[in-house]
Protein backbone atom coordinates (compact mmCIF):
# COMPACT_ATOMS: atom_id res chain seq x y z
CA UNK A 1 0.00 0.00 0.00
CA UNK A 2 2.69 2.30 0.92
CA UNK A 3 4.40 1.98 -2.94
CA UNK A 4 1.02 3.46 -3.95
CA UNK A 5 1.11 6.47 -1.78
CA UNK A 6 2.71 8.43 -4.19
CA UNK A 7 0.08 8.03 -6.91
CA UNK A 8 -2.10 9.61 -4.49
CA UNK A 9 -1.55 13.45 -5.20
CA UNK A 10 -1.23 12.78 -8.90
CA UNK A 11 -4.69 10.60 -8.89
CA UNK A 12 -6.20 13.73 -7.52
CA UNK A 13 -4.97 16.36 -9.40
CA UNK A 14 -6.19 14.06 -12.59
CA UNK A 15 -9.55 13.73 -11.06
CA UNK A 16 -9.93 17.60 -10.40
CA UNK A 17 -8.93 18.37 -13.84
CA UNK A 18 -11.58 15.49 -15.10
CA UNK A 19 -14.02 17.32 -12.79
CA UNK A 20 -13.41 21.00 -13.80
CA UNK A 21 -13.29 19.43 -17.63
CA UNK A 22 -16.62 18.13 -17.58
CA UNK A 23 -18.30 21.40 -15.81
CA UNK A 24 -15.94 23.55 -17.43
CA UNK A 25 -18.75 26.23 -17.82
CA UNK A 26 -20.09 25.88 -13.60
CA UNK A 27 -15.96 25.89 -13.10
CA UNK A 28 -15.97 29.37 -14.73
CA UNK A 29 -18.83 30.68 -13.22
CA UNK A 30 -17.70 29.57 -9.41
CA UNK A 31 -14.10 30.80 -10.07
CA UNK A 32 -15.57 34.31 -11.54
CA UNK A 33 -17.31 34.52 -8.54
CA UNK A 34 -15.18 33.82 -6.31
CA UNK A 35 -12.54 36.67 -7.91
CA UNK A 36 -15.49 39.03 -7.94
CA UNK A 37 -15.82 38.28 -4.09
CA UNK A 38 -12.46 38.81 -3.11
CA UNK A 39 -11.60 41.84 -5.62
CA UNK A 40 -10.91 43.60 -2.93
CA UNK A 41 -7.98 41.42 -1.08
CA UNK A 42 -6.87 40.97 -4.79
CA UNK A 43 -6.30 44.68 -5.15
CA UNK A 44 -5.16 45.01 -1.93
CA UNK A 45 -2.14 42.16 -2.68
CA UNK A 46 -0.93 43.95 -5.90
CA UNK A 47 -0.82 47.68 -3.77
CA UNK A 48 0.98 46.32 -1.22
CA UNK A 49 3.19 44.15 -3.60
CA UNK A 50 4.34 47.33 -5.74
CA UNK A 51 4.26 49.46 -2.81
CA UNK A 52 6.62 47.12 -0.41
CA UNK A 53 9.53 47.64 -3.35
CA UNK A 54 9.29 51.81 -2.72
CA UNK A 55 9.04 50.98 0.92
CA UNK A 56 11.99 48.20 1.03
CA UNK A 57 14.44 51.56 0.09
CA UNK A 58 12.56 54.09 2.35
CA UNK A 59 12.86 51.38 5.06
CA UNK A 60 17.19 51.21 3.53
CA UNK A 61 17.51 55.48 3.79
CA UNK A 62 15.46 55.62 7.17
CA UNK A 63 17.80 53.33 8.67
CA UNK A 64 20.95 54.61 7.10
CA UNK A 65 19.98 58.29 8.87
CA UNK A 66 18.19 57.00 11.97
CA UNK A 67 20.58 53.97 12.42
CA UNK A 68 18.98 52.16 15.83
CA UNK A 69 16.67 54.74 17.07
CA UNK A 70 12.94 55.47 16.47
CA UNK A 71 12.13 52.19 15.21
CA UNK A 72 8.65 51.99 16.20
CA UNK A 73 8.32 55.34 14.09
CA UNK A 74 9.92 53.22 11.19
CA UNK A 75 7.41 50.95 9.66
CA UNK A 76 4.37 53.48 9.50
CA UNK A 77 6.59 56.64 8.52
CA UNK A 78 8.05 54.45 5.47
CA UNK A 79 4.12 53.54 4.36
CA UNK A 80 3.13 56.59 4.64
CA UNK A 81 6.05 57.80 2.75
CA UNK A 82 5.64 55.16 0.06
CA UNK A 83 1.74 55.94 -0.77
CA UNK A 84 2.38 59.56 -0.54
CA UNK A 85 5.30 59.36 -3.24
CA UNK A 86 2.86 57.44 -5.65
CA UNK A 87 0.04 59.78 -5.47
CA UNK A 88 2.28 62.50 -6.04
CA UNK A 89 3.55 60.77 -9.37
CA UNK A 90 0.43 60.28 -10.35
CA UNK A 91 -1.11 63.71 -9.75
CA UNK A 92 2.12 64.93 -11.58
CA UNK A 93 1.42 63.22 -14.09
CA UNK A 94 -2.30 64.23 -14.70
CA UNK A 95 -1.22 67.53 -13.89
CA UNK A 96 0.93 67.69 -17.00
CA UNK A 97 -1.36 65.30 -19.30
CA UNK A 98 -4.87 66.29 -18.93
CA UNK A 99 -4.72 70.06 -19.29
CA UNK A 100 -2.77 69.44 -22.24
CA UNK A 101 -4.75 67.00 -23.71
CA UNK A 102 -8.24 69.71 -23.03
CA UNK A 103 -6.43 72.48 -24.94
CA UNK A 104 -5.78 70.45 -27.60
CA UNK A 105 -9.29 69.15 -28.20
CA UNK A 106 -10.45 72.77 -27.23
CA UNK A 107 -8.46 73.78 -30.67
CA UNK A 108 -9.32 70.55 -32.46
CA UNK A 109 -13.33 71.41 -32.20
CA UNK A 110 -12.77 75.24 -32.75
CA UNK A 111 -10.91 74.38 -35.98
CA UNK A 112 -13.04 71.74 -36.92
CA UNK A 113 -15.98 74.12 -36.66
CA UNK A 114 -14.35 76.99 -38.82
CA UNK A 115 -13.77 74.24 -41.62
CA UNK A 116 -17.38 73.33 -41.35
CA UNK A 117 -19.09 76.31 -40.77
CA UNK A 118 -19.35 77.10 -44.66
CA UNK A 119 -21.32 74.06 -45.33
CA UNK A 120 -23.78 74.17 -41.84
CA UNK A 121 -24.94 77.22 -42.52
CA UNK A 122 -25.88 75.74 -45.89
CA UNK A 123 -27.81 72.72 -44.63
CA UNK A 124 -31.22 74.46 -44.39
CA UNK A 125 -30.81 74.61 -48.79
CA UNK A 126 -31.16 70.52 -48.51
CA UNK A 127 -35.19 69.44 -48.55
CA UNK A 128 -33.77 65.89 -46.79
CA UNK A 129 -33.37 67.86 -43.79
CA UNK A 130 -36.31 69.37 -43.43
CA UNK A 131 -37.81 66.28 -42.02
CA UNK A 132 -35.91 66.84 -39.24
CA UNK A 133 -35.79 70.36 -38.67
CA UNK A 134 -39.41 70.86 -39.08
CA UNK A 135 -40.68 69.59 -35.85
CA UNK A 136 -38.00 71.54 -33.94
CA UNK A 137 -39.03 74.24 -35.39
CA UNK A 138 -42.87 73.77 -34.57
CA UNK A 139 -42.14 72.84 -30.98
CA UNK A 140 -40.85 76.25 -30.73
CA UNK A 141 -43.53 77.84 -32.25
CA UNK A 142 -46.33 75.91 -30.35
CA UNK A 143 -44.37 77.56 -27.29
CA UNK A 144 -44.06 80.83 -28.22
CA UNK A 145 -48.10 80.53 -29.18
CA UNK A 146 -48.34 78.57 -25.52
CA UNK A 147 -50.73 75.68 -27.32
CA UNK A 148 -49.27 72.52 -28.00
CA UNK A 149 -50.06 70.42 -31.00
CA UNK A 150 -49.33 66.74 -31.91
CA UNK A 151 -46.21 67.12 -33.12
CA UNK A 152 -44.84 68.97 -30.01
CA UNK A 153 -46.61 66.67 -27.79
CA UNK A 154 -44.82 64.13 -29.58
CA UNK A 155 -41.74 65.52 -29.25
CA UNK A 156 -42.30 66.25 -25.76
CA UNK A 157 -43.09 62.40 -25.14
CA UNK A 158 -39.71 61.42 -27.13
CA UNK A 159 -37.80 63.84 -24.88
CA UNK A 160 -38.85 62.96 -21.44
CA UNK A 161 -38.19 58.90 -22.75
CA UNK A 162 -35.01 59.62 -23.24
CA UNK A 163 -34.12 61.60 -20.10
CA UNK A 164 -35.92 58.80 -18.22
CA UNK A 165 -33.54 56.35 -20.27
CA UNK A 166 -30.68 58.92 -19.53
CA UNK A 167 -31.38 58.63 -15.68
CA UNK A 168 -31.29 54.91 -15.23
CA UNK A 169 -28.16 54.86 -17.28
CA UNK A 170 -26.75 57.49 -15.21
CA UNK A 171 -27.82 55.89 -11.98
CA UNK A 172 -26.02 52.52 -13.03
CA UNK A 173 -22.70 54.50 -13.47
CA UNK A 174 -22.64 55.82 -10.65
CA UNK A 175 -23.98 53.00 -8.81
CA UNK A 176 -21.02 50.93 -10.39
CA UNK A 177 -18.35 53.90 -9.73
CA UNK A 178 -19.62 53.67 -6.23
CA UNK A 179 -18.83 50.27 -6.31
CA UNK A 180 -15.40 50.46 -7.62
CA UNK A 181 -14.33 53.41 -5.16
CA UNK A 182 -15.71 51.00 -2.15
CA UNK A 183 -13.61 48.18 -3.28
CA UNK A 184 -10.38 50.31 -3.95
CA UNK A 185 -10.65 51.77 -0.49
CA UNK A 186 -11.39 48.41 1.07
CA UNK A 187 -8.21 46.99 -0.62
CA UNK A 188 -6.23 50.18 0.35
CA UNK A 189 -7.28 49.60 3.66
CA UNK A 190 -6.48 45.55 3.49
CA UNK A 191 -2.47 46.54 2.17
CA UNK A 192 -1.78 49.06 4.86
CA UNK A 193 -2.46 45.81 7.01
CA UNK A 194 0.11 43.50 4.73
CA UNK A 195 2.59 46.01 4.69
CA UNK A 196 2.27 46.76 8.64
CA UNK A 197 2.66 43.21 9.29
CA UNK A 198 4.48 41.45 6.08
CA UNK A 199 7.07 39.25 8.59
CA UNK A 200 4.54 38.19 10.80
CA UNK A 201 1.68 36.86 7.92
CA UNK A 202 4.84 35.76 6.20
CA UNK A 203 6.21 33.63 9.49
CA UNK A 204 3.21 32.23 9.98
CA UNK A 205 2.81 31.18 6.47
CA UNK A 206 5.66 29.37 6.46
CA UNK A 207 4.50 27.79 9.61
CA UNK A 208 1.63 26.29 8.22
CA UNK A 209 3.53 25.01 4.90
CA UNK A 210 6.43 23.53 7.28
CA UNK A 211 3.39 21.68 9.28
CA UNK A 212 1.24 20.64 7.19
CA UNK A 213 3.17 20.10 3.80
CA UNK A 214 6.75 19.44 5.25
CA UNK A 215 8.41 17.74 2.35
CA UNK A 216 7.18 20.13 -0.44
CA UNK A 217 7.97 22.84 1.32
CA UNK A 218 11.38 23.30 0.00
CA UNK A 219 9.68 23.24 -3.64
CA UNK A 220 7.44 25.84 -2.71
CA UNK A 221 9.48 27.99 -0.81
CA UNK A 222 11.86 27.91 -3.90
CA UNK A 223 9.28 28.27 -6.68
CA UNK A 224 7.68 31.43 -4.57
CA UNK A 225 11.52 32.90 -4.29
CA UNK A 226 11.96 32.47 -8.04
CA UNK A 227 8.67 33.99 -8.77
CA UNK A 228 8.60 37.09 -6.27
CA UNK A 229 12.60 38.08 -7.53
CA UNK A 230 10.86 37.99 -11.39
CA UNK A 231 7.79 40.18 -10.72
CA UNK A 232 10.10 42.41 -8.69
CA UNK A 233 12.76 42.87 -11.13
CA UNK A 234 10.07 43.02 -13.40
CA UNK A 235 8.56 46.27 -12.19
CA UNK A 236 11.72 47.80 -11.33
CA UNK A 237 13.16 47.04 -14.82
CA UNK A 238 9.99 48.34 -16.48
CA UNK A 239 9.70 51.48 -14.07
CA UNK A 240 13.24 52.53 -15.33
CA UNK A 241 12.59 51.78 -18.86
CA UNK A 242 9.54 54.16 -18.76
CA UNK A 243 11.14 57.09 -17.08
CA UNK A 244 14.17 56.42 -19.36
CA UNK A 245 12.29 56.43 -22.82
CA UNK A 246 9.69 59.56 -21.26
CA UNK A 247 12.86 61.81 -20.20
CA UNK A 248 14.32 61.39 -23.81
CA UNK A 249 11.25 61.38 -25.12
CA UNK A 250 10.82 65.06 -23.70
CA UNK A 251 14.44 65.99 -24.54
CA UNK A 252 13.48 65.11 -28.32
CA UNK A 253 10.94 67.42 -28.73
CA UNK A 254 12.35 70.06 -27.10
CA UNK A 255 15.30 69.86 -29.24
CA UNK A 256 13.43 69.13 -32.07
CA UNK A 257 10.72 71.87 -31.29
CA UNK A 258 7.32 69.66 -31.29
CA UNK A 259 4.74 71.30 -29.28
CA UNK A 260 3.79 69.65 -25.81
CA UNK A 261 7.40 68.64 -25.47
CA UNK A 262 6.53 67.54 -21.67
CA UNK A 263 3.25 65.94 -22.05
CA UNK A 264 4.50 63.99 -24.92
CA UNK A 265 7.08 62.25 -22.40
CA UNK A 266 4.88 62.25 -19.65
CA UNK A 267 2.40 59.97 -22.01
CA UNK A 268 5.06 57.95 -23.23
CA UNK A 269 6.48 57.40 -20.03
CA UNK A 270 3.57 56.26 -18.91
CA UNK A 271 2.24 54.18 -21.59
CA UNK A 272 5.60 52.18 -21.65
CA UNK A 273 4.62 50.77 -18.37
CA UNK A 274 2.78 48.33 -20.13
CA UNK A 275 5.66 45.91 -21.90
CA UNK A 276 7.08 46.30 -26.10
CA UNK A 277 3.54 47.79 -27.03
CA UNK A 278 2.99 50.71 -24.35
CA UNK A 279 5.42 53.50 -26.21
CA UNK A 280 3.61 53.30 -29.68
CA UNK A 281 0.28 53.62 -28.00
CA UNK A 282 1.19 56.83 -26.17
CA UNK A 283 2.98 57.93 -29.30
CA UNK A 284 -0.39 57.62 -31.32
CA UNK A 285 -1.91 59.62 -28.76
CA UNK A 286 0.66 62.29 -28.98
CA UNK A 287 1.15 62.66 -32.49
CA UNK A 288 -2.66 63.17 -32.77
CA UNK A 289 -2.34 66.54 -30.47
CA UNK A 290 0.67 67.38 -32.41
CA UNK A 291 -1.94 67.42 -35.20
CA UNK A 292 -3.81 69.69 -34.10
CA UNK A 293 -1.24 72.08 -34.09
CA UNK A 294 0.88 70.83 -37.66
CA UNK A 295 0.50 68.25 -39.44
CA UNK A 296 3.87 68.15 -40.63
CA UNK A 297 4.85 68.41 -37.23
CA UNK A 298 3.07 65.11 -36.29
CA UNK A 299 4.79 63.53 -39.23
CA UNK A 300 8.26 64.14 -38.14
CA UNK A 301 7.05 63.44 -34.47
CA UNK A 302 6.37 59.75 -35.89
CA UNK A 303 9.23 59.68 -38.01
CA UNK A 304 11.46 60.72 -34.51
CA UNK A 305 9.65 58.01 -32.37
CA UNK A 306 10.25 55.26 -34.76
CA UNK A 307 13.79 56.09 -34.57
CA UNK A 308 13.68 56.72 -30.48
CA UNK A 309 11.98 53.34 -30.42
CA UNK A 310 14.69 51.21 -32.30
CA UNK A 311 17.39 53.00 -30.22
CA UNK A 312 15.06 51.97 -26.84
CA UNK A 313 14.55 48.20 -28.10
CA UNK A 314 17.90 47.40 -29.10
CA UNK A 315 20.09 49.57 -26.42
CA UNK A 316 17.92 50.44 -23.19
CA UNK A 317 15.02 47.54 -22.77
CA UNK A 318 17.50 44.55 -23.20
CA UNK A 319 20.05 46.29 -20.97
CA UNK A 320 17.16 47.63 -18.43
CA UNK A 321 14.33 45.21 -18.18
CA UNK A 322 15.46 41.88 -20.33
CA UNK A 323 19.02 41.81 -17.91
CA UNK A 324 17.14 41.67 -15.21
CA UNK A 325 14.80 39.45 -16.15
CA UNK A 326 16.93 36.79 -17.77
CA UNK A 327 14.30 36.24 -20.48
CA UNK A 328 15.43 36.03 -24.48
CA UNK A 329 13.21 39.14 -26.36
CA UNK A 330 11.28 36.38 -28.39
CA UNK A 331 9.71 34.70 -25.26
CA UNK A 332 8.98 38.44 -23.83
CA UNK A 333 6.73 38.33 -27.10
CA UNK A 334 5.80 35.25 -26.97
CA UNK A 335 4.34 35.93 -23.13
CA UNK A 336 2.70 39.29 -24.36
CA UNK A 337 1.05 37.56 -27.55
CA UNK A 338 -0.65 34.37 -25.36
CA UNK A 339 -1.10 35.44 -22.02
CA UNK A 340 -2.60 38.66 -23.85
CA UNK A 341 -5.03 37.03 -25.75
CA UNK A 342 -6.17 34.51 -22.99
CA UNK A 343 -6.11 37.12 -20.00
CA UNK A 344 -6.35 40.41 -22.25
CA UNK A 345 -5.17 43.66 -20.97
CA UNK A 346 -3.79 41.50 -17.35
CA UNK A 347 -2.11 38.93 -19.37
CA UNK A 348 -0.43 41.52 -21.04
CA UNK A 349 0.86 43.13 -17.89
CA UNK A 350 1.46 39.79 -15.93
CA UNK A 351 2.81 37.63 -18.51
CA UNK A 352 6.24 38.75 -18.94
CA UNK A 353 7.01 38.06 -15.29
CA UNK A 354 5.47 35.04 -15.16
CA UNK A 355 6.57 33.63 -18.23
CA UNK A 356 10.28 34.67 -17.05
CA UNK A 357 9.89 32.74 -13.57
CA UNK A 358 8.45 29.54 -15.15
CA UNK A 359 11.73 29.88 -17.77
CA UNK A 360 14.14 30.32 -14.63
CA UNK A 361 12.39 27.54 -13.16
CA UNK A 362 12.96 25.55 -16.36
CA UNK A 363 16.43 25.84 -16.86
CA UNK A 364 17.64 25.68 -13.62
CA UNK A 365 16.20 22.33 -13.31
CA UNK A 366 17.51 21.64 -16.71
CA UNK A 367 20.78 22.51 -15.56
CA UNK A 368 20.49 20.20 -11.62
CA UNK A 369 19.34 17.21 -14.26
CA UNK A 370 22.68 17.58 -17.00
CA UNK A 371 24.94 18.53 -13.73
CA UNK A 372 23.25 14.99 -12.09
CA UNK A 373 23.47 13.22 -15.54
CA UNK A 374 27.43 14.15 -15.73
CA UNK A 375 27.85 13.10 -12.28
CA UNK A 376 26.61 9.53 -12.96
CA UNK A 377 28.31 9.17 -16.37
CA UNK A 378 31.58 10.01 -14.78
CA UNK A 379 30.77 7.89 -11.76
CA UNK A 380 29.98 4.90 -13.90
CA UNK A 381 33.08 5.22 -16.09
CA UNK A 382 34.99 5.00 -12.85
Amino acid sequence: MQKYQKYIPIAIVAFIFYLATLYWKSFVSLLGAIIKASSAIIIGLLMAYVVNILMIQFEKLYQYIFKKKYQKAKRPLCIILSYLSVVALFGLLVAIIVPQIIDATELLLKNSFKALSPYLNNLSKYPQLRTFITPIETFLSDLSKGSLSSTSTDMLKHLFTGASGLLTNMTKVLTSIAGIVTTLFFGFMFSLYLLGSKETLLAQLNRVLKVYLPKAYPTISYVAHVFNESIKNFVIGQVTEALIIGVLAALGCTILRFPYALMVGALIGTTALIPVLGAYLGALVSAFLIFTISPVKAIQFLIFIVILQQFEDNLIYPRVVGTSLGLPGIWVLASITVFGGVFGFGGVIFGVPITSALYTLLRNDLHRRMKQRRKEVMTSEE
